[in-house]
């Protein structure tokens, strides 16, 4: 009994933790998208096919610089159609908090993810992407232990589906492997997969790879249970997890051969020792039925053209999955794409790689020589998400989390890994000691970082320092998790009604009912070179934007304020951008007089070449001309030289969204009669426009 029970204990901790630590995280950038579509289809199926949030009672007013739905420093607020908007005669300013209150007037809270624009009407036009079952569990999590208990914040209990997901899938670990190999295995398996950085992290703010990871091998272990135990009852309920699975992310369809092939050799085995088969035939038979039923009923886009539809989403998964990125090239060997394995080797905390090796080869022993189905069904579990993401011409970016479903069974293989070595008799002391500090110093090496555990590094290639330094791809992509910090940081000490911009990414990033309720968060906030005393956040780490002049003058003009760090890392900077917080010898600047040196027409248009006279620091070009036959906003590039022989392209086109969307041109001094075109304090004596 006592062993039981301390089955149990790492997935019920790992559910508290997850709970205690909900609003430590951030959301993730595909976050905002797959909450609205989630609450317009939940809001369709509860209300008995309602199209719209005419029922609800209008969300609160959230900025008073919003002017409607077609005001674009407002796509991110779910404010209501314009009759709406004034529902108790004022605009109301909406505070975060458990015990927050509408107008008397309404009767039921309403998630800031109900947006008045965005519901099923406008969500259905736009579906070609991953299918919507998570995004619809989301939303009814949300709608239980918000709108209706009003036990968790909005945010949170979106997030809550998430949290639970994970949790049944290190509870189905834990259990799969106490009745397979004994109870410290089962508390090594389940640690390995509660502990593994990404996983445990983005356990918090992922909608679709930790539950699809859940639904993944929740589906296997009930089938390989109804298997080998001839339970009807367990060929019940896989079929439905794989009906989830496949109704959060397509990656679901690698379920087949992995249970196909599991149970060929099974049978295969059973013939070979001459074992009487039994099998519940008919729920085998049932089994698809039961899955492509749940599919369809749960995503109304499938309703009107089924095959159509269905095909769409197929040709979207072709886009997505094939075809590798260019960062991926080092990669490559013979075509196969080295990068998952590599990923793998440089993000898995040291005592879990080490016994999860150990267990993969211990694996193939057994396979080999004792015939074990169970430890084939674990390879099989943990190798087909890898190869199928390796596969030449295969497309990956991100890191791993996007073939998450391996994780439940490396946990796994850490779990055959220790039942071998505790198996070595005269060091089994020494070995489960071993084991037990393994365990605690991941443990510390995750709560050192927290809540930034999905960008962890390991010693192999020297922590996210390391990884920084040998530029591993995507080596600092918190995936807008580390946005949470800087928000805090800014609701702590921001002062009344400051100015909240992002340099580069869109406003949907960062959901404005987390801001402190006087702050005016609005990307058109950006003022750049006029230094309006606005604060911008933004992430950092190696990715193209970072070479936008939008990003680049905060990051070469100014100090930051504040930074979220990690191994000494910043993966995110807050910036002021006034006269104090700019560094030294770049507060002011020297006008030049350039002359142009050459003006020559081509076939594509017209370039021009212009000489400083010296090698100087640019922080704009300012070109007046005519309006006869020369019009600003058309395409073409800008280059530097110091030299005038080795020219460097401005990654920036001659256009005007340098600046973000809503900063007007004239802040800048854009006219029709004078072209303006920034610089992130670049060096260069000789500028060529073409």
């Amino acid at each position: 009994m006592r062993n039981k029970i301390a089955v149990f204990i790492v997935p019920f901790l790992f559910l508290v933790v997850g709970l205690v630590t909900l609003s430590n995280y951030g959301i993730n950038w595909d976050e905002p998208f797959h909450f609205m579509r989630g609450q317009a289809y939940l809001h369709f199926y509860l209300s008995g096919g309602e199209k719209d949030y005419d029922s609800l009672p209008p969300y609160p007013r959230i900025n008073t610089n919003c002017f409607g739905d077609n005001d674009t420093t407002c796509l991110n607020s779910p404010v209501g159609p314009t009759d709406r908007e004034n529902y108790t005669g004022k605009n109301l300013i909406y505070e975060e908090s458990i015990k927050q209150l509408y107008p008397k007037e309404a009767t039921r809270w309403r998630s800031y993810y109900q947006h008045d624009t965005y519901n099923f009407n406008e969500i259905i036009k736009t579906e070609n992407g991953h299918p919507a079952l998570g995004d619809i569990m989301s939303a009814f999590s949300n709608y239980i232990f918000y709108q209706k208990l009003h036990v968790l914040g909005d945010i949170e209990s979106h997030h809550l589906f998430e949290v639970f997901t994970s949790f049944l899938i290190v509870l189905g670990i834990s259990v799969l492997a106490y009745l397979e190999l004994g109870t410290l295995p089962a508390i090594v398996s389940s640690f390995a997969l509660a502990s593994y950085p990404l996983f445990f992290a983005e356990s918090h703010f992922n909608i679709k790879d930790p539950p699809e990871a859940a639904f993944f091998g929740l589906t296997i272990i009930f089938f390989y249970f109804g298997i080998i135990k001839n339970k009807w009852q367990y060929l019940i309920l896989s079929p439905i997890f794989a009906a989830f699975a496949v109704g959060t992310k397509f990656n679901a369809f690698f379920i087949a051969p992995i249970l196909g092939l599991w149970f060929i050799y099974y049978l295969a085995i059973r013939v070979w020792n001459k074992s009487k088969i039994k099998l519940p035939i008919f729920s085998l038979l049932l089994y698809p039925f039961i899955v492509i039923f749940i599919f369809y009923i749960s995503w109304p886009y499938l309703w009107d053209n089924p095959l159509h539809n269905f095909l769409n989403i197929v040709n979207f998964y072709k886009q997505i999955g094939t075809g590798t990125p260019i960062e991926m090239s080092e990669y490559l060997y013979r075509g196969w794409n080295t990068y998952p394995i590599v990923w793998i080797l440089y993000t898995t905390p040291i005592p879990i790689l080490i016994l999860s090796i150990v267990g993969f080869f211990v694996s193939i022993y057994t396979i080999v020589i004792k015939k074990s189905h169970f430890s084939f069904l674990v390879i099989l579990w943990f190798a087909i998400p890898i190869i199928r993401s390796s596969f030449p011409n295969s497309s990956i970016y991100g890191g791993v989390r996007q073939l998450m479903e391996f994780l439940p069974a490396m946990a796994i293989l850490a779990g055959i890994g220790t039942y071998f070595l505790l198996r070595i008799k005269k060091l089994r002391l020494l070995i489960s000691c071993a084991i037990f500090l393994g365990l605690l110093f991941t443990t510390w090496e995750m709560v050192k970082i927290h809540p930034n555990q999905n960008i962890y590094f390991n010693q192999l290639i020297g922590g996210l320092s390391g990884a920084k330094d040998k530029k591993i791809p995507y080596w600092g992509n918190s995936y807008g998790n580390a946005y949470q910090q800087g928000v805090e940081w800014l609701n702590k000490n921001a002062e009344p009604n400051a100015k909240v911009g992002l340099p580069i990414s869109t406003m949907g990033n960062i959901p404005w009912i987390k801001f402190r309720s006087d702050i005016e968060f609005s990307n058109s906030s950006w003022s750049g070179p006029m230094r309006l005393g606005e604060y911008e956040i933004e992430l950092d780490f190696n990715w193209s934007p970072k070479a936008w002049y939008s990003y680049s003058y905060y990051d070469v003009f100014l100090n930051p304020v504040y930074e979220v760090k990690v191994d000494g890392v910043p993966i995110l900077k807050v910036w002021k951008n006034d006269i104090k917080h700019t560094k030294e010898g770049l507060k002011k600047e020297t006008q030049y007089f350039a002359k142009i040196i050459k003006y020559n027409k081509n076939i594509l248009g017209t370039d021009v070449k212009i000489d400083l006279g010296k090698t100087v620091r640019l922080t704009k070009l300012i070109i007046n001309h005519s309006k006869i036959n020369c019009q600003n906003g058309l395409l073409g590039y800008i280059a530097l030289s110091k030299d005038g022989m080795t020219w460097k392209q401005e990654i920036d086109p001659i256009t005007l969204p340098q600046v973000p969307p809503g900063v007007l041109g004239s802040t800048i001094g854009w006219s029709d009669t004078s072209l303006v075109y920034l610089f992130a304090g670049k060096q260069a004596r000789y500028i060529m426009l073409d």
